[in-house]
């Protein structure tokens, strides 16, 4: 059973009166198992973050529909609503993940992650606690009163991992996660999102990036283009060895 279906997502910009409108989705199909790190690739402007944003409950589509599983047995259906009716899917059904960080540069790693808590409604010692558990989940249990100032581009990145999985979402949208970081810190998110795929509560995780070796290296590739999303051999499209390890 898919933890995240998309069925039949279309969405489009601009005014047919003016002949300004541009459909950039198109009857959009995927699912994600439980535990799925997926990459998703395509041409800059064929609508990879428009499609993100609505899974992620940023945007409304104009047809078509989402459900979405967490792990209580919980289940969302939206696709066309407006963010302001979909806020639950926000704060415990998607995690997200940017290319840049996101952090309150004068807070700690700790207030970082709990202060997205508490503000989703979870009580202040509940929420600290969530955060610890987070923050050590994602190797920095020995940076969590560090200032985020005083964290390198890769554990800043941590730090916005471990906010996204701190409460509990099953799904991680993660845009462009590794475009601020260099190559090593970029494979370490990478080692990190297959960890988050294991244990008794596994997350899954959707991630658009540009950099076919880190696509490789996902369970699953997707092609967007021309409006619709579709499997694709990109490692041989790439040039990218299919016995790549993928540890």
């Amino acid at each position: 059973m898919a933890m995240l279906e998309v069925k039949d997502l279309n969405k489009g910009f601009g005014s047919k009166s003016f002949n300004t409108r541009i459909e950039v989705l198109k009857g959009v199909n995927l699912k994600i198992k439980k535990g799925e790190l997926v990459a998703l690739m395509g041409p800059s402007g064929c609508g990879k973050s428009t499609l993100l944003n609505i899974i992620g409950g940023l945007l409304p589509a104009d047809s078509g529909k989402i459900e979405l599983s967490n792990s209580t047995e919980e289940a969302f259906e939206y696709g066309t609503e407006n963010p302001n009716e979909v806020v639950d899917v926000r704060r415990n059904g998607v995690g997200w993940i940017f290319q840049d960080f996101h952090l309150v540069e004068h807070l700690t790693a700790l207030d970082n992650v709990a202060m997205a808590l508490e503000i989703s409604g979870i009580e202040q010692s509940l929420a600290e606690d969530k955060a610890k558990a987070a923050l050590t989940t994602v190797g920095l249990g020995d940076r969590i009163e560090f200032g985020a100032e005083q964290l390198s581009g890769g554990q800043r990145q941590r730090v916005a991992v471990a906010r996204a999985i701190a409460g509990s979402r099953p799904l991680l949208l993660a845009d462009e996660p590794t475009g601020n970081l260099d190559a090593e810190s970029g494979n370490d998110i990478m080692k990190l999102f297959k960890l988050l795929r294991k244990g008794s509560n596994p997350i899954s995780v959707l991630m658009v990036t540009h950099d076919p070796n880190l696509a490789s290296q996902a369970d699953r590739m997707l092609l967007m283009k021309d409006g619709v999303v579709a499997a694709s051999n990109i490692k041989a499209a790439w040039g990218i060895d299919d016995k790549e390890d993928k540890e």
